[in-house]
């Protein structure tokens, strides 16, 4: 118990959480080696710890929508475990480092659930465990599922929109928003055209919406389309102020402009939880060489990362900083300060 409140403090107050780092974080320290094992050898159970994760995110979340995505972290080391060169489409460039696939729900917080190193097939990495990201977040959903998050609807991007992923949700009676190519093709007049010629022929026959997400306005337009590959969807066309198409597809044949894009729009939580997980819970400072061990590390990162975001909405100030459109890092260091100057006040009048 002692290594793991340190384990969930170390995250939240470290600025560098590499295990020799947080353990040297506490005035009476034993050898990192505790620590070390805690992660790594100790017999506390993953799936169990998740599923305890679940139930505390449950306790304040009643409804949300999972976004599944993937992001690259830098190593430096060959013998970190998954490590290898992957393109990295924010930079135009291959990066040596980990790519990690994983899913977050975006309710009233944002959380971080299932995180899962993906090693490239043929690498001394995955030459007996090799699994496509598709399939990795396949079995996140299912895990989901089965530990009975509170969650109605699936959003992902355009990578992860393929037949096998969305006939997987709904085998698991979930609704979906996916980004679409301009390539897919829809039947059109009997024919089957991309979204991009689609969209010429019926750009003048159609009155587009003008709708408003956040600070940005756009021109949309639902309409029920057969897609190849997918059967029956809604599609949504929206065009921005720059004159660009974008095109959204969704198994609810029954919802507008408004209900896709608000859904669609959650997907940027993953941008805030990825840019939080690699800074400020050691995701880019770990350094494990086991499959085993990283996926124990990415466990209890996450659940510190959910633990300060509850304790945020718990805290009397959570409405105005929600209000005041505070930055997740610039809240989390407040809600640090209220349990610090609340463990000082529970030490004096104990003393």
């Amino acid at each position: 118990m002692e290594q793991f409140k340190r384990m969930m403090s170390g995250f939240v107050i470290s600025n560098k959480c590499t295990i020799a780092h947080m353990n040297g974080l506490f005035l009476y320290h034993t050898n990192q080696s505790n620590l070390n094992r805690f992660v790594i050898k100790s017999n506390w159970d993953p799936i169990e710890m998740n599923r305890i994760k679940i139930e505390m995110i449950n306790s304040v979340e009643k409804e949300g929508v999972v976004v599944i995505d993937d992001y690259i972290v830098e190593k430096y080391g060959k013998e970190i475990y998954g490590v290898g060169w992957h393109y990295d489409h924010c930079n135009k460039r291959k990066v040596w480092g980990s790519q990690i696939a994983d899913c977050v729900l975006s309710g009233n917080g944002i959380y971080p659930l299932l995180s899962s190193v993906y090693v490239k097939k043929g690498s001394k990495w995955g030459k007996n465990s090799f699994k496509t990201k598709i399939k990795i977040q396949m079995e996140h959903l299912t895990q989901l599922v089965e530990m009975r998050l509170n969650f109605s609807c699936v959003v992902m991007d355009s990578w992860y929109f393929c037949k096998k992923l969305i006939h997987h949700i709904k085998r698991l009676e979930k609704d979906w928003v996916a980004e679409c190519k301009s390539n897919k093709l829809v039947i059109s007049c009997g024919k089957w055209v991309s979204l991009n010629e689609f969209t010429k022929d019926i750009i003048n026959k159609v009155q587009f919406r003008i709708v408003k997400i956040d600070n940005d306005v756009y021109q949309m337009k639902a309409l029920t389309v057969h897609m190849k590959g997918i059967g029956r969807v809604r599609l949504l066309i929206s065009l921005n102020k720059h004159g660009n198409f974008n095109f959204y597809a969704t198994n609810r044949l029954d919802w507008k402009e408004v209900a896709i894009a608000s859904r669609y729009a959650r997907r940027w939580d993953t941008e805030v939880w990825h840019r939080e997980g690699k800074g400020n819970y050691g995701i880019e400072d770990c350094q494990l060489r086991s499959d085993v061990a990283v996926s124990r590390y990415l466990t209890l990162n996450s659940l510190a990362a959910n633990l300060l975001e509850i304790a945020s909405m718990l805290s009397p100030v959570y409405a105005t900083l929600v209000k005041q459109g505070w930055t997740p890092e610039i809240k989390h260091r407040w809600i640090l300060i209220e349990l610090v100057f609340a463990t000082d006040f529970f030490n004096l009048k104990n003393r």
